[in-house]
């Protein structure tokens, strides 16, 4: 219990100073402890910054009625964004 603490910590401050994948993780564990609110602001970060895993989390939790359709858009959107930026 006690390292799943821990590691939750370092997921968390990783995520903070921009670590895309840590972002995602900490959204995971959030929606697994049914923090959705919470758990949806780190997909949307994390799918602006061109995390494709969390651009279809998104999507999946937007089918599952926990994303408004306007949150959805703009994930999609930013993730769009990123991989174009990205590629130039």
């Amino acid at each position: 219990q006690q390292d799943k603490a821990k590691a939750v910590e370092f997921y968390a401050k990783a995520a903070m100073q921009g670590h895309v994948s840590c972002r995602f993780n900490v959204g995971h564990i959030e929606a697994v402890k049914g923090n959705y609110d919470r758990a949806v602001r780190h997909f949307m970060i994390s799918a602006k910054m061109g995390h494709e895993k969390s651009a279809e989390t998104i999507k999946n939790l937007f089918t599952a009625g926990f994303v408004t359709k306007e949150q959805h858009a703009e994930a999609l959107k930013g993730y769009q964004d990123a991989v174009e930026e990205m590629k130039s």
